[in-house]
């Protein structure tokens, strides 16, 4: 009897070592209670954390000092303690790429809605500090104007208010406190654009003459004094790129980028100045790549349909002189014309001198600034617009400045050709005095852009600026006072090409009264 109590609870014993081996095989593979759980991204962007026995902690865990400490502005939620999940499990783990549609981790303080179309005012960082931003807030409010464009960095280079950090030394006051002016424009419903005044930048050029342009040893300035930083050097980029994001942490919705080019003249500059080429300096242009492509397909391709040709001739040759008949004149005569149009068809070997060489590199550097800024201010959920001469869309390329109107479209939101009347040079678009008349050149303007933009694949956003000043420095008879007349025919046109959104510039902030903003 005994030996069969013993059996039984030797029995017993050897059951509940082999239940506890079981239990410890079956934990070790599961993460432990300070494990963070395995997430999967949902269409909002959140984290979705795997159930835990019907139970899930989502409150997000504010850090011990700040939300910065984290690099992220995801909420931190607790451990999954679901001991039938593994990481294995295709459902929970984390996806090693994330959706590139999705909305970027950075939040911004403020949500704006995109107008049914921007219809915007030009503001300086002055303005918008001071008193004459209640007049301006007042004619957006009571008129069809929905946007403004304010001043970051400015033409001479300040930043209009004082950051924090290494950009403090160049900024200025104007805006004493640009967080309390975004959150006015967002009380107003008025979409936000940040101005940022690329490469004119006397401030930053007298401070580092290296980033700039030298004659004689000294900084080189323009016939009106200002100073220009070299868009071939990418410290210059991201200079640029650094204040547009201090723009996009206040809430601008919008980066509009201008003066994206070199010095007006630069192509009878560039051999007199001093400055760096940078990664340029021994740089095949783009074009010259695609030059040398095109044509190397392009003679393959000639080389190939000679010969059948040729053979025609000679044979057509050989068939005449054995026997001189009208009808083998005929195809000799035919043999030989078709050779000699052929052989006119030999592709011409494109420009690759010095000269070209710079003017591709210039235009290569505007581009892949525009390109740079554009990745660098994703992460912002930012548009990206850039401000670029009117003339720019009319040609193949601004050679002296580096302006493509194509290449840089391909890479912004946003285009902003500037088409003031007064700013096209007297007999453009066959018009004896382009200022006189705002809608025909507007009008004119806007089929080449048209044109420019449906050869694209993907073409941005047309949002002109367009002009509200008197050109008043232009010659007797070539100009007139511009008034609500001359604004109304300039949105007009636009309207009528099909262009909706535009920007209204002046100088000082004085806007045409009774202006026609929706025809």
């Amino acid at each position: 009897m005994k030996k069969h109590i013993a059996v039984s609870l030797l029995c017993a014993l050897l059951l509940f070592t082999s239940a506890c081996t079981s239990e410890s095989s079956t934990n070790k593979d599961q993460p432990s209670s300070n494990t963070a759980p395995s997430t999967t991204p949902s269409t909002n962007n959140e984290p979705t954390t795997s159930p835990s026995d019907n139970t899930t902690n989502t409150e997000p865990v504010k850090p011990a000092d700040d939300s910065s400490s984290t690099g992220t502005n995801d909420p931190v939620t607790s451990p999954s303690d679901d001991p039938a999940t593994t990481p294995d499990d295709p459902a929970t783990t984390p996806n090693p790429d994330p959706d590139p549609d999705s909305p970027p981790a950075f939040q911004s303080p403020y949500a704006f809605e995109y107008p049914d179309a921007v219809r915007g005012i030009y503001v300086t960082g002055w303005s918008a500090g001071g008193e004459r931003m209640k007049s301006l807030l007042k004619l957006v409010d009571d008129t069809e104007l929905n946007a403004m464009v304010i001043d970051i960095k400015d033409d001479d280079g300040y930043i209009t208010f004082k950051p924090e950090g290494e950009l403090n030394a160049n900024g200025q006051n104007y805006m004493r406190d640009p967080n309390a002016i975004v959150k006015t424009l967002h009380d107003h419903n008025i979409y936000p654009i940040a101005r940022i005044v690329a490469f004119k930048d006397t401030v930053l050029a007298k401070k580092h003459p290296e980033l700039s342009y030298e004659l004689d040893g000294k900084v080189w300035r323009n016939g009106n004094g200002d100073g220009f930083i070299n868009p071939f050097l990418k410290s210059n980029w991201q200079y640029n790129v650094d204040v547009a994001i201090l723009a996009a942490k206040l809430g601008f919705q919008e980066i509009q980028f201008d003066y994206v080019r070199f010095p007006e003249g630069f192509e009878k500059k560039d051999k007199v100045l001093a400055y760096s080429m940078g990664e340029y300096k021994d740089k095949k242009p783009t074009k010259f790549i695609e030059q040398e492509k095109a044509y190397a397909e392009e003679t393959a391709a000639y080389e190939a349909g000679l010969p059948p040709l040729q053979s025609a001739y000679d044979t057509a040759t050989t068939t005449y002189n054995g026997d001189k008949t009208d009808a083998n004149k005929s195809a000799l005569d035919a043999a030989k014309k078709a050779l000699s149009d052929y052989k006119k068809t030999l592709p011409k070997a494109p420009d690759f001198s010095e000269k070209a060489r710079f003017t591709q590199l210039r235009v290569d550097a505007i581009t892949d600034f525009v390109h740079f800024a554009r990745e660098q201010l994703k992460p912002y959920g930012v548009k990206v617009s850039v401000d670029i001469f009117g003339y720019s869309a009319t040609l193949p390329e601004a050679p002296g400045i580096g302006q493509n109107f194509s290449r840089i479209s391909e890479n912004v939101d946003v285009i902003s050709s500037m088409i003031y009347p007064s700013h096209w040079s007297d007999g453009y678009f066959g018009i004896k005095h382009p200022d006189t008349e705002p809608y025909r050149l507007v009008q004119e303007y806007a089929k080449r852009e048209k044109e420019k933009l449906s050869a694209l694949e993907s073409p941005p956003i047309s949002r002109p600026w367009i002009q509200d000043f008197t050109a008043s420095w232009l010659a007797k008879g070539s100009y007139v006072h511009y008034g609500k007349e001359q604004v109304d025919a300039q949105i007009k046109a636009l309207h009528d090409a099909g262009i909706h959104e535009y920007l209204l510039w002046n100088a000082g902030n004085k806007y045409t009264a009774g202006v026609n903003y929706t025809p």
